[in-house]
């Protein structure tokens, strides 16, 4: 039986990937630089250089930086990492948005930022039609969802002569409603 490498099989990295400017900004940036820049100079202890933390209050230097390793750790927090963990962290970045400190951090630092492949823009272009058509029917979804659980109710008690313009206004207004509340769990 002949296996397949799978690497062989795809490319490693395909259309645009978060780790390239994570992976530039740990090429480009040392982390005995940033460290400087966040904390002032630092103290040598042996192969490593202690500097005064910046994710807490520190009085003493407690940010153990071993630039030949080129990573960082410090005690009382708990945390290390690398480059672009130390500016995630002493920036407020969350997990998630790694990238966009990894860019900040080369911005900062005056290296470029590496651009999205032409092929990420074809690809967006290409499903910007599927893309709006979902989101029109999650909001549909929405809307019929407040219908059901907000409206129906409250029409139920109005007398049996209005309740037919009320449902319709009800519905109409039901896409307004629904169109925030998509918007809101979106940006969330």
């Amino acid at each position: 039986m002949v296996t397949e490498n799978t690497e062989t099989r795809t490319r490693k990295h395909r259309g645009i990937s978060y780790t390239s400017p994570i992976e530039a900004a740990k090429e480009a940036v040392p982390i005995l630089d940033l460290a400087e820049r966040l904390s002032g100079p630092g103290v040598r202890r042996g192969r490593e250089i202690a500097f005064r933390c910046p994710l807490h209050d520190d009085h003493d230097p407690s940010l153990r930086v071993d630039p030949e390793k080129r990573v960082w750790f410090c005690d009382p927090c708990l945390v290390g990492g690398d480059v672009v963990e130390l500016a995630r962290l002493a920036w407020a970045y969350d997990q998630r948005d790694a990238h966009v400190a990894a860019a900040m951090l080369l911005a900062e630092f005056g290296h470029e930022i590496p651009q999205r492949p032409p092929s990420w823009y074809r690809r967006q272009k290409r499903q910007k039609e599927i893309r709006e058509a979902i989101d029109r029917e999650r909001i549909e979804h929405i809307r019929l969802l407040v219908f059901r659980l907000v409206w129906v109710p409250w029409l139920r008690r109005l007398p049996e002569w209005t309740r037919e313009d009320a449902s319709r206004s009800a519905w109409q207004t039901s896409w307004s409603i629904a169109l925030k509340l998509y918007e809101q769990r979106r940006l969330a």
